[in-house]
């Protein structure tokens, strides 16, 4: 992953990991991405169901973003 990537609301450089939940569970398609403490407030659920659901994908080894 590019360093150079950023989370589009607050700029934070972004991890594997902010990228990977962004693509599973918003667009396969983005070019840019939502931090996960953005993305917890537009989905309207916050940090630890977003951070719970990346342990299961990473858990499960079947979603290819997360091996």
């Amino acid at each position: 992953m590019p360093s150079d990537r950023t989370c589009r609301n607050c700029r934070v450089p972004l991890q594997t990991d902010d990228v990977a939940i962004y693509l599973k569970l918003v667009s396969r398609s983005a070019k840019d991405f939502l931090c996960i403490d953005c993305l917890g407030v537009q989905l309207e659920c916050g940090r630890e169901p977003i951070e719970r659901l990346i342990q299961y994908y990473r858990d499960s080894g079947m979603c290819v973003l997360f091996r």
